[in-house]
């Protein structure tokens, strides 16, 4: 079983990545809406937005589970119970 300290740190290090893949999925859903000079998508636009969408709400969501997952860890023994 791995210490606290271990699963802490590999779980830092996941969110690091994951932050880093949640800030380039940013950048992406930008550049695409900035893309679109008149504000009305052509279909093909629309669904690059759509796209774009979808890859920055898993991103985020993968970040959003990591923290909770790194918030238990730290809060509790190490196997996601808390102390008293």
């Amino acid at each position: 079983m791995k210490s606290n300290p271990q699963m802490q740190k590999e779980l830092e290090q996941q969110l690091k990545v994951a932050m880093e893949a949640q800030n380039q999925a940013v950048k992406r859903f930008r550049d695409v809406i900035r893309d679109i000079p008149s504000g009305l998508p052509h279909p093909d636009g629309s669904q690059r937005i759509l796209n774009a969408s979808r890859d920055l709400r898993e991103a985020h969501n993968l970040v959003i589970a990591l923290l909770v997952e790194l918030n238990s860890s730290l809060d509790g023994d190490g196997d996601g119970n808390k102390l008293p």
